[in-house]
């Protein structure tokens, strides 16, 4: 008897195990960008493996219009030795590149202190320096990519003692 419900709660164990595996997948390919949700109208179809025709709907291209970056001070750089953090040959940096033949027109928000949110909704923190704005639009403006270090020259990391400050970055390409 004990044998068997062993057994049965084993294989109760791997069943919970596979379905959550399965769900997450599921999630995983069905999974949208907020950003790409309109504020109203948005219709989403989705193809089972039985039903459905695609002669009745039609598709439309996404174009990106916008990028962002988030990065803390304190991230470390994946594989670097501790000794190349002192000889600052490599430093924290946030990359941002719009698509062929556009440009970053414009910084809609960017915030080097403790900003909250995600893409499309950053917000300011109860720690902001004041140049963040000035001082991404001096490195990004009217280029196709750029790169914003995180240093002492740039940012004022004495703000806020004892927060861990990061950087905010969301542009817009045209």
């Amino acid at each position: 008897m004990a044998c068997l419900l062993s057994f049965c709660l084993c294989t109760f164990g791997f069943l919970k195990l596979f379905f959550a595996a399965i769900v997450y997948y599921i999630e995983l390919l069905y999974h949208i960008p907020r950003s790409w949700f309109r504020p109203s109208g948005n219709i989403l179809v989705i193809f089972e493996e039985k039903g459905g025709d695609p002669t009745k709907i039609s598709f439309s291209r996404r174009k990106i219009s916008g990028l962002c970056g988030h990065f803390a001070e304190d991230y470390p750089l994946f594989g670097k030795e501790p000794s190349e953090y002192k000889n600052k040959r490599n430093k924290a940096t946030v990359n941002l590149k719009c698509p062929k033949s556009t440009r970053i027109s414009t910084v809609r928000f960017a915030s080097f202190g403790t900003p909250a949110g995600t893409c499309g909704s950053f917000s300011l923190g109860d720690c902001h320096d004041p140049h963040s704005i000035s001082i991404v639009e001096k490195v990004c403006l009217n280029k196709n990519e750029c790169a914003i270090e995180l240093t002492e020259e740039s940012f004022d990391k004495s703000l806020c003692p004892g927060a861990t400050k990061k950087l905010a970055v969301e542009v817009a390409c045209s």
